[in-house]
């Protein structure tokens, strides 16, 4: 399905019925990441999937931008749907926008889930980003898997699946041309800004936050950080899991995320 945000096609998937989640992608991934997930995330909720600007299957753009203008469309989204208020889970850069609506926008979150992302952009994810952008103006798949692709994944996970992973390379190998390493770089570089410290406590959502033991590009510590500056936040720790964790811990993933949406125990863990 699609709809028009500031005159760009923008698609979505709808899947299920009840409690609404809208779950918003990190740089690398699109509606299609999360097809695994849609039988378990629909079967009781209302699963909204959306790729913002420059993603998946949504327009491209032409101009540089900062991701207050995806915070934007999301909101267009919602109000696209008529719906008043929904939870969000927002992975990596899909959490540092869903925490810039949720501080905004606090009456029109119920649950806030953020995993794997950060209140900001450190020097430490600035020049990972970097590395990044290098590897995308090489438009080369090789080189662009090489650099970006093994750091999201925990050590163990990597060895263990190095077939797939692999097979992954030569298939960005093929897919992947000029357009999407171009998406990829200005997605990127819109993070760069990003700093919601001094707004998190605007934030008044029931809110959970995931980490993994071995994310090396948003680091533990930085949900932690997150977690004490969010006023109604707990926090959960997967453990042997890496940057990717729904990948890595597919079942355990669901069931925290799930058990959180629509349960009401409270998760205190800090």
């Amino acid at each position: 399905m699609e709809f028009t945000y500031k005159s760009k096609r923008i698609y979505y998937e709808s899947h299920g019925e009840g409690k609404p989640l809208l779950i918003l992608n990190g740089i690398f991934m699109s509606c299609a990441s999360w097809s695994a997930f849609v039988p378990g995330f629909a079967k009781h909720n209302r699963l909204l999937l959306l790729d913002m600007l420059d993603q998946g299957k949504s327009e491209k753009m032409d101009a540089e931008y900062t991701q207050e203008l995806q915070a934007g469309l999301c909101l267009a989204f919602l109000d696209h749907l008529g719906l008043d208020k929904v939870s969000i889970m927002g992975i990596s850069y899909g959490g540092e926008v869903a925490m810039k609506i949720a501080a905004a926008n606090p009456e029109r979150i119920d649950r806030l889930i953020l995993s794997n992302t950060a209140a900001y952009t450190s020097p430490w994810l600035r020049d990972i980003g970097h590395s990044w952008e290098y590897a995308f103006e090489s438009y080369n798949g090789h080189q662009f898997f090489k650099t970006c692709i093994p750091i999201i994944y925990s050590p163990g996970f990597y060895e263990r699946n190095y077939a797939w992973a692999s097979a992954r390379e030569g298939m960005f190998v093929k897919l992947f041309g000029p357009e999407v390493y171009d998406a990829f770089g200005r997605l990127t570089r819109s993070a760069e800004s990003h700093d919601e410290r001094g707004n998190l406590h605007k934030i008044k959502a029931k809110t959970l936050v995931i980490s993994s033991e071995f994310d090396f590009i948003t680091p533990p510590y930085l949900q932690q950080e997150l977690a004490q500056a969010i006023p109604d936040a707990g926090r959960i720790t997967l453990a042997d899991a890496g940057h990717a964790a729904m990948y890595e811990k597919p079942a355990e993933f669901t069931a925290v995320v799930l058990g959180f949406l629509n349960g009401e125990d409270e998760i205190k863990i800090k």
